[in-house]
C-alpha cells in the first residue's frame, strides 16, 4: 500500500498565529526589530526604517532548487504611513546573510485588514540573481517605517505555479494556476510496489492498493461437491453444486483476478467466449462459509 501526498505536503507554508514558525529578526545594524508572535500574527517591532526578519538562523537550510518553486504568496498588515511602501523578499544561499537576490513589492498603507501579495520569482529580482539553492527566505518591512512602529505577518506560502487544479484529485494544489498534468484520482492505475498483487489502483484514500495474486492450486478444496463443463471450455460453460455458492472467482495462470460472480445459486452458467486461451481456475465461497475450487482450460 502507497499513499499519494497532497501538495499541501509539496509546498513551503508558515502560519503566523501563535508562532514564530522559526523565524529570527535581523542582527545586523540598520535590520533589528523584534518578534512577537500574537494570535492572528507575527508582530514586527522595527527599531528602524529597515527592519529584517528571516526564516531560522545560519545553520538552517531548506536545501530547495531554484527550479522547484516560482512564487511567494505574503499576508501581512502595515498599519503604518511609510513613505515608501515597498516591502522586500530575500532569498538567501546557505550559510550566509547575504542575499542571493530580493525582490521588491509595493504594499498598502494605513491597512486595516490583512492583504495577500504574489511575487513571482519567474520575474527578475529588483537586485542580484536568483541561482543555486535557496538556504532561507528573508522579509523586510516596507521602508520607512519608524522607530517603534509595528508590521503584523499573517501568513507565507513557497509554491510552484504548476500543478494539479483538480480539487477532487489526491494531489490537488489549492495554489496552481496552471494544470501541469500531474494529477492523481481514485481509479488511476499505480504501482504499489509489491509483486505478490496486481491490478494495482489508487483507491477513495488515495492509497495504491492492489488484489493479492491467489495459488488456487495449493489451496485445499472443500467437501462440497463442485462440477464444471465442458471442460476445456471454448465458449460459455455450466458450474454446478450440492451446495448454494454465494461468491466465484476467475483467475487467470499468474494468479490475476479477472472475473467475480454472485450467482446465490447451486448452478449457474459462465461465458468464458473472451478469454484468451489458456489455463484458469474457478474459486467459489459457498452459503455456509467454505471454500471450493476446480481448474479448467479455455481452447478454440
Amino acid at each position: 500500500m502507497v499513499a499519494f501526498f497532497t501538495t499541501a505536503e509539496a509546498q513551503i507554508e508558515y502560519n503566523w498565529q501563535n508562532s514564530k514558525e522559526g523565524w529570527v529578526s535581523a542582527s545586523e545594524p540598520n535590520l533589528g526589530c523584534v518578534l512577537v508572535a500574537e494570535p492572528n500574527a507575527l508582530a514586527m517591532k522595527a527599531f528602524n526604517q529597515t527592519p529584517v526578519m528571516r526564516s531560522g538562523t545560519l545553520q538552517d537550510d531548506l536545501n530547495l532548487e531554484t527550479t522547484t518553486y516560482n512564487r511567494v504568496r505574503v499576508s501581512l498588515k502595515n498599519p503604518t504611513a511609510s513613505g515608501n511602501p515597498n516591502a522586500r523578499l530575500f532569498v538567501y544561499p546557505p550559510g550566509s546573510n547575504t542575499a542571493t537576490c530580493n525582490y521588491n513589492f509595493a504594499v498598502d498603507t494605513m491597512m486595516v485588514d490583512f492583504e495577500t501579495y504574489v511575487i513571482s520569482l519567474d520575474d527578475a529580482p529588483t537586485n542580484g540573481v536568483l541561482e543555486g539553492t535557496i538556504a532561507r527566505f528573508g522579509l523586510r518591512a516596507p521602508w520607512g517605517v519608524a522607530n517603534g512602529d509595528t508590521i503584523y505577518w499573517e501568513s507565507m506560502v513557497v509554491y510552484s505555479s504548476l500543478g494539479c487544479t483538480d480539487s477532487l484529485a489526491c494531489n490537488f494544489s489549492p495554489y496552481a494556476e496552471e494544470e501541469d498534468g500531474s494529477c492523481v484520482n481514485p481509479g488511476n492505475p499505480c504501482d504499489d510496489g509489491d509483486d505478490a498483487t496486481t491490478d494495482d489502483v489508487i483507491d477513495e484514500n488515495c492509497e495504491c492498493v492492489g488484489q493479492p495474486i491467489v495459488n488456487i492450486e495449493n489451496s485445499p478444496k472443500g467437501s462440497v461437491n463442485l462440477t464444471l463443463f465442458p471442460n476445456p471450455v471454448a465458449g460459455q460453460f455450466r458450474v454446478e453444486a450440492s451446495s448454494r455458492i454465494e461468491e466465484a472467482e476467475v483467475y487467470n495462470a499468474t494468479g490475476k483476478r479477472i472475473a467475480v460472480l454472485q450467482p446465490n445459486a447451486a448452478s449457474f452458467t459462465v461465458d468464458a467466449a473472451r478469454w484468451p486461451i489458456g489455463n484458469y481456475h474457478l474459486r467459489v465461497v459457498y452459503a455456509d462459509g467454505s471454500v471450493g475450487h476446480e481448474g479448467f482450460v479455455v481452447v478454440r
